[in-house]
């Protein structure tokens, strides 16, 4: 609770003021004057008491957005007694480390007992990650607007899923033909064909005349047949994740950028089938018969939850994939900090071609507030003795992740 800062400070003073002059002067009439803005004042404070207790409140908000798309969350509240309530404010309390900017205020509401009254407020997230919140605030005052008062409630958590925002790469891999003839450019890699390449889980959409019925009366699921028309177009993405090689300002940083890099090929080569896999984070063999559709949110989940807070190198993460790749295979590495064993580690793959799109951690920093130094991929000797390794190395400058 506090006295609003004018009139509140005003009335209190002056009813100590009246009062000691009452006894001074031995004056009934300040007495009663004085009694009388006391009153007033305790009247106002019950009423600010009164106007934040006993209240009910929902909140909806959106399951998912990509970073940079505006949010409207949206508040409802009901008063559990018959009371007559001046205008409450709230305030949602957002998680700390959900970094928004343009954030909104709600507009403050009159809660009623017989109906629900709503209302919102938006902001844009700027970094991706999953949050969850159930806290907020009511501030009420009278109707004089002498005194405010506050009160905490819970509420169910709403959960927020702030992914990625694809940022387009303009680079064109070109990733090894596999076992087949490759038909990635027309987009045709994968469908109805005439090799069956195994069966998976009906999904919506899927023809009946593929429904493989002898597995389906075998495991009590109903599965399709999938096809393959020949190629084998396999793509692997690894994010450096090591702990301390993200660097960036309030805006957006070095792993940002990788994961909207990365988002954006993903789902560029999924949907002109190759086969999209991302072997740190997930087994290679059951993304392969994933419906595109369930694919496509299962990267996007993927890359809404990786942290770079792991001890290994990425050369470590690579090595660790020895005798898991497959001769034709691409992999795509995204490094920001020089990893000193990367370019040893990328000898010696027979058949597996190397793509490594580097970053400058300079453009993402603030130099006036950072005060170590980091130790660029994008240095010349450094690209260097990964081209020297047999890699493709791209160079991506910095672009705004919010569109």
């Amino acid at each position: 609770m506090r006295i609003t800062r004018y009139a509140g400070i005003t009335l209190t003073w002056s009813a100590m003021f009246l009062l000691v002059m009452a006894v001074l002067v031995y004056s009934p009439m300040l007495f009663y004057m004085a009694t009388a803005i006391m009153v007033t004042i305790a009247a106002a404070r019950l009423q600010a008491w009164l106007s934040v207790r006993y209240l009910r409140f929902e909140r909806y908000a959106p399951p998912a957005v990509k970073v940079g798309e505006p949010v409207t969350v949206e508040i409802v509240v009901w008063s559990e007694r018959e009371l007559k309530r001046p205008l409450i404010t709230i305030r949602d309390h957002l998680p700390s480390r959900l970094m928004v900017r343009d954030r909104t205020y709600s507009l403050p509401v009159a809660p009623s007992y017989d109906q629900p009254i709503r209302t919102r407020y938006s902001f844009i997230p700027t970094r991706r990650g999953r949050y969850s919140w159930e806290r907020l605030t009511a501030i009420g005052t009278d109707a004089l607007g002498l005194v405010n008062m506050e009160r905490s409630y819970h509420t169910d958590k709403v959960e927020l899923e702030v992914y990625p925002n694809p940022l387009p790469v303009n680079i064109e891999i070109q990733p090894l033909m596999g076992y087949g003839a490759s038909d990635l450019d027309s987009g045709a890699s994968r469908g109805s064909g005439l090799d069956p390449r195994g069966v998976r889980e009906f999904a919506y959409g899927d023809p009946i005349r593929y429904i493989h019925w002898r597995s389906s009366a075998r495991t009590g699921k109903l599965l399709v047949k999938e096809f393959e028309t020949g190629s084998g177009v396999s793509i692997n993405f690894i994010l450096q994740r090591t702990e301390g090689t993200e660097w960036g300002d309030q805006e957006t940083s070095t792993f940002e950028a990788m994961c909207s890099h990365a988002l954006f090929l993903s789902t560029d080569y999924s949907e002109r089938g190759a086969v999209v896999v991302f072997p740190i984070h997930e087994p290679a063999e059951t993304v392969a018969n994933e419906h595109p559709e369930l694919r496509a949110r299962n990267i996007r989940s993927l890359l809404t939850d990786i942290v770079p807070s792991h001890p290994n190198p990425i050369s470590a993460d690579l090595a660790g994939l020895r005798g898991k790749l497959r001769e034709g295979e691409t992999v795509v590495l995204f490094v920001a900090e020089q990893d000193p064993s990367l370019p040893d580690t990328l000898l010696g793959w027979p058949g597996v071609q190397f793509a490594v799109i580097v970053y400058d951690p300079r453009e993402y920093i603030d130099r006036k507030r950072e005060k170590r130094a980091p130790n660029p991929a994008s240095d010349p000797d450094y690209i260097g003795r990964l081209e020297r390794s047999g890699a493709k190395v791209y160079f991506l400058p910095r672009q705004e992740v919010i569109r």
